[in-house]
């Protein structure tokens, strides 16, 4: 979950957590974007900046409920050639998850609604390899518990012309041998693809690799919060899933089906 600090969200942390109290979730993490240097993002629309990073992280320390559990995330762009800055940041807190993301390729943010007619000049196939690629060089890292949205490549539709399958089967023996889990994540549902971050097809591999899986709806509203969690969960049961994981200072707890 994410708020209005991002930059392309809205709503303070206290929302998100009434949300999450009237459709009876009963732990919740926010994953608020780490900042990124400030030449990628030069008008703070991907990240808040770095001066508020710290009331980020007392804001959702001090929320309290009681019927809710309140976890600590952050998720962080991997930016290679360029992590020191993403380390000296998450050296600020103890969390309790921090998310993997690949939002950019050779610093290209390809899945910005912004910039979606650079797409138009590019090889979508070589995009994809790309992209799994570097996904693949984050879960090596040792950084993250879970890589977000897996597939997010796929946002606006574009497709390769070949069977993805090899490229979900290296990126999944990665994430099983590394021990770093997935989101399975219903903000695709929300974008041009129309799809729940991983594909079905994707997932499935993932299962049978033995991959651990958590839940996220990448809310960037209150109102998303929890947002078709149910599609979500039928998907998780027929490839075989009958556990989630959530995470509680970086350890994963496992939770039945």
């Amino acid at each position: 979950m994410h708020t209005s600090r991002c930059g392309h969200g809205s709503g303070a942390p206290r929302d998100y957590l009434a949300q999450a109290e009237r459709i009876g979730i009963d732990v919740i993490t926010f994953t608020e974007h780490v900042p990124l240097p400030h030449d990628l993002d030069p008008e703070r629309e991907y990240a808040m900046p770095p001066e508020q990073w710290p009331d980020y992280i007392g804001e959702v320390l001090e929320l309290e409920s009681e019927s809710v559990r309140v976890m600590l995330g952050a998720e962080a762009d991997w930016l290679p050639g360029r992590m020191d800055h993403v380390r000296a940041l998450l050296a600020e807190a103890q969390w309790d998850v921090v998310l993997g993301s690949v939002h950019m390729i050779d610093e290209w943010p390809f899945d910005d609604p912004e910039l979606v007619s650079a797409w138009d000049d590019k090889n979508v196939d070589e995009v994809w390899r790309t992209y799994f690629d570097v996904f693949i060089d984050a879960v090596r890292s040792g950084l993250f518990d879970v890589m977000a949205h897996p597939d997010l490549v796929k946002k606006f539709g574009h497709r390769p012309s070949d069977d993805p399958a090899a490229l979900y089967l290296d990126a999944a023996r990665t994430l099983a041998a590394q021990g770093v889990a997935i989101e399975v994540s219903t903000a695709g549902l929300r974008k041009p693809c129309e799809e729940i971050y991983p594909s079905e097809e994707f997932l499935s591999i993932c299962a049978a690799e033995g991959v651990s899986v958590t839940t996220g709806s990448d809310a960037h509203r209150p109102e998303e919060v929890g947002s078709d969690f149910d599609l979500a969960l039928g998907a998780l049961r027929r490839v075989g899933y009958r556990e989630i994981v959530y995470f509680e200072k970086r350890q994963p707890k496992a939770v039945a089906l």
